[in-house]
């Protein structure tokens, strides 16, 4: 059989060898640097973007504390001047610059801010019901 022959197959192992031994070489030494170089960036740039998104992660948390500390202060405040003037003795929302037709409204309208402010109370607010004049309507 010609394909085994010792004269033709010993020529062919030689190339084979050297061909790969070569494409080795060449591998190792001239783009497995470059391709280290670009793993070792990306895993460079994976760190920083980590990073930074910590850094952006504390102060849109800080923010978001500050801007409830602030709500929570300016709604106190609102609170508390709510409370010193709708609930102080002698304010009193059937006099002037208040009218008589209004009477019954901001009456219901004070009974629902004193529940709330005492109660906390979301559930009295929502069951009142205002009804604009222009419409003229009745209460069903």
């Amino acid at each position: 059989m010609p394909q085994l022959d010792f004269l033709i197959i010993l020529p062919q192992i030689f190339w084979l060898i050297l061909s790969f031994t070569l494409f080795y070489f060449v591998l190792t030494y001239y783009f497995l640097p470059t391709f280290l170089k670009t793993i070792n960036s990306r895993k460079q740039f994976i760190k920083f973007n980590k990073k930074i998104e910590l850094q952006l992660a504390n102060e849109v948390f800080n923010k978001r504390q500050f801007v409830l500390k602030e709500l929570n202060f300016n709604l106190n405040r609102i609170r508390s001047i709510l409370f010193s003037n709708l609930m102080h003795t002698k304010f009193d929302f059937i006099q002037s610059p208040f009218k008589s037709k209004y009477s019954k409204l901001n009456s219901k309208i004070l009974v629902a801010v004193n529940k709330s402010i005492f109660y906390c109370n979301l559930n009295s607010i929502s069951l009142l019901q205002f009804y604009p004049l222009v419409l003229n309507k009745t209460r069903k």
